[in-house]
């Protein structure tokens, strides 16, 4: 092996583990962690009593309140929001809803029982992405 590719394989070898390094370093900062994946998740105030939790963003038919799943009057846990049936309560109107926990089924409820909204407008700081729990 003449002098030059020895020196080529040292450097090489010095190299690979500086890269590794820098690698490691950096990675964590392009992968998504559990932490991460959850930053959209909101403590939003439920104003209201009775408030029924739906397996979709509608109030029809094909998709009635879940048995035994009311909200009313507390905290709850929100992972992000669609459009989907307008819900009119007196002065209020949303088409919004917001995917929800409340120490029950994950389910929606409308925006228009949610504190810090306007009508017709989503919940502020909330996820708008399509792809909810």
């Amino acid at each position: 092996m003449t002098n030059t590719l020895r020196a080529a394989a040292r450097s090489l070898r010095r190299a690979v583990p500086a890269c590794a390094v820098a690698t490691a370093a950096v990675l964590p900062l392009l992968l998504p962690t559990a932490a991460q994946a959850t930053t959209s998740d909101a403590q939003l105030y439920v104003w209201a009593t009775g408030v029924n939790v739906r397996d979709c963003p509608e109030v029809s038919a094909a998709c009635p309140p879940i048995q035994g799943a009311q909200i009313g009057k507390r905290w709850v846990t929100a992972f992000c929001q669609r459009q989907g049936t307008e819900v009119v309560d007196g002065p209020y109107r949303n088409n919004w809803w917001v995917q929800v926990n409340a120490g029950g089924p994950i389910g929606w409820i409308s925006a228009v029982y949610v504190r810090g909204g306007d009508n017709d407008r989503p919940v502020p700081g909330l996820s708008t992405e399509s792809f909810c729990h």
